[in-house]
């Protein structure tokens, strides 16, 4: 493929204007690491020849390797409009909406994968794999056993044997069989990431922590060489503190002006956030089971407004923008949840997304009779959760690869939203995640009336509403299987975090002023 795709950029850079010439070299630039140029090069061949099934493949590929799932899972939805029996694109699509944490769909995908190519094992792995995340063992097991029959080396077949040793109780099995696959060296970067993780977590099973933050520690290390090439992503960190910054200026959030109604508008308006892993996804499900309740999770509803205002000087002009400016984008906010299939008129809408924290003096601006709602928990379970997990890449969570710089993007998050709470006066409530898990009903009965809702005993039943609806976050499972109380889990780490503590204590007072990055 380098050869191919090294003489297909020289013929581009030539003139030429083929289609595979554009797909050899987006693959050459996927190879270097240049995820951005394989999606670049890859959407131009879509442009040149948007009927062809395999370019639009190629791109959903190189979209889904870059964390824009939707984008890609749009593209495999377009190919296989026009090639409904395309392998590739099926099983393309599959893994961006497992990513995306569209669990009941991509085993649907899976299944439509083993149906099309039945002596492929790609199919059965992965059916039985989104199987083990959802608790259904036997179903896992099932399909584990086809695939080992056609496939038993194969790294999908060996990730997906282990996520149902893991689900079952069999943690050393699991273990053994990753430590084989993570000593050989054929298997993809992204595989490397995937069986790093997941021998982390059969390690903290049976715990043995000094191996499994090694392993933690690694996967780590692997998903930053895989994102930070010769296009590393910026660091999000200093954005936000550069957006701190800025909020010195009492005049930054001036909120006189009456925010204008627009189309399809929600008759109340709810933002859940907080920071990843502090059960935001948790307090979203129990908001909906509230009578004419409509959520939708951690989608970029805000993206045009947060390209305006977020970046460079875009903080002065969100401070100097007119009610005609903002009016303006809140309607292409309502039309973006509109196109999530969300009809939020006449209900009470909640976007809960824990990224949009950062956004809070935008919301400030364009929503200023919105209910904010904001997610607490102990500091030292966040950051090392954070660090636990698999994201899928984006600016911040490229930053959870390390504690330090987990824990520093987490200190200036704390500090923007406390300062924009305190210079905008918003509605704002927080809910704290141990004392959730440990008084329900009445850090429940808090909640809702603080958002004018209708408290019952319904509230209790969230997880079972969570079965019926697509939850589409890390804590996905964790959701559906109830209230799960996650308190503590740092301290079995806590030699880890000793040098981060400075940072993350939860006595400690948020300021702007971050240790030095490593």
């Amino acid at each position: 493929m380098s050869r191919a795709g090294k003489l297909a950029e020289e013929a581009i850079s030539a003139g030429a204007m083929d289609p595979p010439l554009f797909c050899l070299a987006a693959g050459r630039r996927s190879e270097a690491g240049d995820k951005d140029g394989a999606v670049r090069y890859s959407l131009k061949a879509v442009e040149l020849a948007p009927y062809n099934a395999l370019f639009l493949t190629c791109a959903g590929d190189a979209l889904r390797y870059t964390g824009q799932l939707r984008d890609a899972i749009a593209m495999f939805d377009r190919a296989l409009a026009i090639d409904p029996m395309m392998v590739a694109a099926w099983y393309g699509r599959s893994l961006a909406l497992a990513s995306a944490g569209l669990l009941d769909d991509a085993a649907r995908g899976y299944r439509r994968v083993a149906e099309l190519a039945p002596s492929a094992a790609h199919g059965f792995s992965g059916l039985a794999s989104i199987q083990a995340q959802l608790g259904e063992i036997a179903l896992a097991r099932e399909n584990i056993r086809q695939a080992i029959a056609i496939a038993p080396h194969d790294p999908s077949t060996i990730l997906a044997r282990a996520r149902c040793d893991i689900a079952g109780g069999h943690y050393e099995a699991a273990a053994t069989g990753l430590k084989i696959l993570t000593a050989r060296s054929d298997i993809t970067g992204t595989d490397q990431v995937v069986a790093f993780g997941l021998l982390g977590d059969a390690l903290d099973k049976i715990d043995n922590t000094e191996d499994a933050y090694e392993a933690y520690s690694r996967a780590n290390h692997r998903f930053a060489e895989i994102h930070a090439g010769p296009n590393a992503p910026p660091v999000a960190t200093a954005l936000v503190e550069s957006i701190v910054a800025k909020l010195d200026d009492p005049n930054r959030l001036r909120l006189s002006v009456s925010a204008t109604s627009v189309d399809n508008e929600a008759s109340q308006h709810i933002f859940v956030l907080g920071f990843p892993r502090s059960g935001t996804t948790l307090v979203e499900q129990i908001l909906a089971t509230g009578d004419s309740v409509e959520t939708l999770e951690e989608s970029p509803t805000l993206a045009e407004a947060q390209n305006r205002f977020l970046s460079g000087d875009g903080m002065d002009a969100l401070a100097s923008a007119d009610e005609n400016e903002l009016a303006q984008l809140r309607s292409v906010y309502w039309e973006k949840v509109k196109a999530y299939g969300i009809v939020a008129a006449g209900k009470t809408f909640v976007d809960m997304d824990p990224f949009k924290s950062v956004s809070l003096p935008l919301i400030a601006r364009l929503f200023p009779k919105a209910k904010i709602v904001v997610v607490r928990r102990d500091p030292r379970d966040v950051i090392w959760s954070c660090f636990r997990r698999n994201f899928v890449f984006s600016q911040a969570t490229y930053e959870f690869t390390s504690l330090h710089r987990a824990a520093r993007l987490f200190n200036v998050t704390e500090t923007l939203v406390d300062r924009t709470v305190d210079q905008a006066k918003l509605d704002v409530h927080v809910v704290q995640y141990e004392q959730l898990v440990s008084d329900f009903d009445a850090t429940t009965k808090s909640l809702f009336e603080f958002v004018n809702l209708r408290w019952t005993e319904n509230v209790r039943d969230f997880s079972n509403v969570a079965r019926t609806r697509p939850v589409k976050t890390a804590s996905a499972y964790q959701v559906k299987r109830g209230l799960f109380d996650g308190t503590g889990q740092w301290r079995r780490y806590s030699r880890y975090l000793a040098p981060v503590m400075d940072i993350i204590s939860p006595d400690r007072k948020r300021n702007t002023q971050t240790s030095a990055a490593e």
